[in-house]
């Protein structure tokens, strides 16, 4: 199943996809980098929301 990191800025509609992975075993990865994100993101008040979710290939 390929997983997504998925931002998304308070101010904006969009998602952006900040990494994306082939396999479940890999998201120790996507939470590495999304640890990553918020610590870049803190002194600019932390606007961004994480989530990590099926590509929509998985669904199909």
């Amino acid at each position: 199943m390929k997983l997504q990191l998925i931002a998304r800025h308070l101010r904006d509609d969009v998602d952006r996809v900040v990494e994306e992975v082939d396999d479940v075993s890999q998201v120790q990865t996507l939470l590495q980098t999304m640890e990553r994100e918020i610590a870049e993101d803190r002194d600019q008040g932390s606007n961004w929301r994480m989530s990590i979710r099926p590509t929509e290939d998985t669904y199909r």
